[in-house]
């Protein structure tokens, strides 16, 4: 592409797949901005005071994000994103244990731990693989079993599958995980400012979170890293955030990352109650229109904000070409192209006629009651209107 103007973005779309990414707020935009004008010391200089400015910028956002997750500062370790985080926790943490010890993940992980663990699998280490159960949840039994049977050191499972929005018992999990000394990190990207996350009652030892999913900035996340939980750095440089993680810190972006987390630290319940009100209004009028459309997942527990559906014997993208109005997934923003063969929608053993008409609806903050009641309206059309093409 080419030209002396950048791509603009557009503006006209009703937005619905909030799982992919979030609008940045207002106030967190505001909160970003002097960083962005004069802001520009750096903070791992602090020998004069723009450097100091930023250092503090740093600090304050660092205690937001852990105010929110009922963390320390020190605990918390900024990222460039999730996917980052979650290679940190993995082979940064598996690094660290003794002889033969493996690591067990669930068979709905994100990419950017099922492949640190692929890699790590080619680097020797045993991995083992647990699948969910039939409405997308890991359950504590099966968990426990493997331990009994593998010499498993460290464990993650997802907080809340980004697909499906089903919410895993990360606490009773963990308690399952140390009772066996077993390490556990949960991937908390779709989770965090979304529904109540308090590492302390949790007990686990690593988690992830990511900027963007929570109407703050791309390309800012942070890995909570329980004190004394073992941990070694995979990038190496200068020593930044406790010689975990190397390079300078992104002032801005961590300014807007922490207000994110500030705001959601002030609504989170409300927020969750209005948009699990709008979710379950579109699940009741999409599936008394048609009665046949699978919900895949537990209602609940799961995301407030997710609906996750398969209409039978339709073609997904040929159902979002006739909603040209609305920005929305057929999976995941990692699974899109092919739903039939997104790994998700195959764990759950979704029937091959359903698999291909899947849709994601992700409702968040900038969602509307009444544009909720028009997208129900508008997707029975469409579904209507396929039906009758055959």
């Amino acid at each position: 592409m080419t030209g002396s103007v950048p791509p603009q973005p557009s503006a006209d779309l009703i937005y619905l797949d909030h799982h992919a990414s979030t609008p940045i707020l207002p106030q967190v935009q505001q909160a970003m901005q002097p960083w962005l004008d004069r802001g520009y010391g750096n903070p791992s200089n602090t020998l004069h005071q723009y450097g100091r400015e930023a250092r503090d910028a740093v600090e304050w956002a660092k205690t937001q994000v852990a105010n929110l997750i009922n963390a320390s500062p020190e605990e918390i370790i900024f990222t460039s994103g999730a996917t980052e985080a979650n290679n940190l926790a993995l082979r940064g943490a598996v690094k660290s244990l003794a002889g033969s010890k493996g690591i067990l993940i669930t068979n709905v992980e994100h990419p950017s731990v099922v492949e640190p663990a692929n890699y790590l699998k080619s680097q020797g280490v045993s991995v083992v693989e647990i699948e969910v159960n039939s409405d997308g949840i890991a359950e504590p039994e099966n968990i426990e079993e493997i331990f009994s049977v593998s010499d498993i050191g460290f464990l993650s499972v997802i907080a809340v599958q980004g697909e499906i929005g089903t919410i895993n018992p990360i606490n009773s999990v963990a308690e399952i995980a140390h009772a066996h000394s077993v390490l556990i990190h949960t991937d908390a990207a779709q989770a965090v400012g979304k529904i109540p996350v308090n590492v302390r009652d949790w007990n686990i030892d690593y988690l992830t979170i990511a900027g963007h999913k929570m109407y703050g900035p791309k390309g800012v996340g942070a890995l909570y890293r329980r004190k004394g939980a073992p941990l070694e750095p995979i990038l190496f440089g200068a020593g930044h955030e406790q010689g975990m993680r190397p390079g300078t810190e992104n002032v801005p972006y961590l300014v807007g990352f922490g207000e994110a987390c500030r705001i959601a630290s002030e609504d989170l319940e409300n927020e969750a109650e209005r948009q699990r009100d709008l979710r379950n209004y579109l699940w009741e009028r999409v599936h008394q229109s048609a009665p046949k459309v699978r919900l895949n997942g537990a209602l609940e527990p799961r995301h407030p904000g997710n609906l996750h559906i398969s209409f039978p014997d339709i073609d997904s993208r040929e159902l979002l070409a006739k909603l040209p109005k609305y920005a929305l997934s057929v999976g995941s923003a990692c699974h899109s192209e092919n739903p039939e063969a997104n790994p998700i929608i195959q764990s759950l053993g979704i029937p091959v006629n359903y698999a291909a008409g899947t849709i994601r609806v992700g409702i968040g903050r900038s969602n509307t009651r009444r544009q909720i009641e028009q997208f129900a309206d508008d997707l029975i059309e469409a579904y209507q209107s396929l039906m009758e093409e055959g």
